[in-house]
């Protein structure tokens, strides 16, 4: 428990989680994978961010859906191509699992960590669902999770 009191702060009754990679030389589709995040609290535990590299010029040549709201995951564009990478060919998946593992977390909780749907994607973000690695990080500081 000690190593993620290491990533995480305690703010009133909510745990902000932040592991720095800017030195640690991951990155996906050519885009470097700079930090890992997620905020909780009592009522709310929300989504593992995993944060890369974006600039402008990635979305050159990117076409809006016409049908969803969302990003339009048949665009030949240089984000597209890397939400793809992290959300449908789970390239990060493992990498992120050791990293939190290597934070203190549990096998248990770093392995149920998951892809989130695609509609929670964005440029320089990648999104995952993670209740376990939540859990553990309220552990740390005798918080629980209330659920409505």
């Amino acid at each position: 428990m000690q190593n993620i009191k290491n990533v995480t702060t305690l703010n009133d009754n909510s745990v902000q989680l932040e592991i720095d990679l800017t030195n640690a030389n991951y990155s996906v589709n050519g885009h470097v994978v700079e930090s890992i995040t997620m905020y909780a609290d009592t009522d709310c535990i929300g989504d593992l961010a995993v944060n890369w590299k974006y600039e402008e010029s990635d979305n050159a040549g990117y076409e809006e859906s016409t049908v969803l709201i969302m990003r339009n995951n048949n665009s030949d564009d240089n984000v597209t191509e890397t939400m793809q990478q992290f959300y449908w060919e789970h390239c990060f998946d493992e990498t992120l699992v050791q990293i939190l593992v290597d934070a203190g977390f549990s096998k248990a909780a770093a392995a149920d960590v998951g892809g989130s749907e695609w509609g929670m994607q964005d440029e320089g973000r990648a999104s995952y669902d993670a209740n376990a690695i939540a859990e553990e990080m309220f552990a740390c500081y005798n918080l629980q999770y209330e659920d409505a």
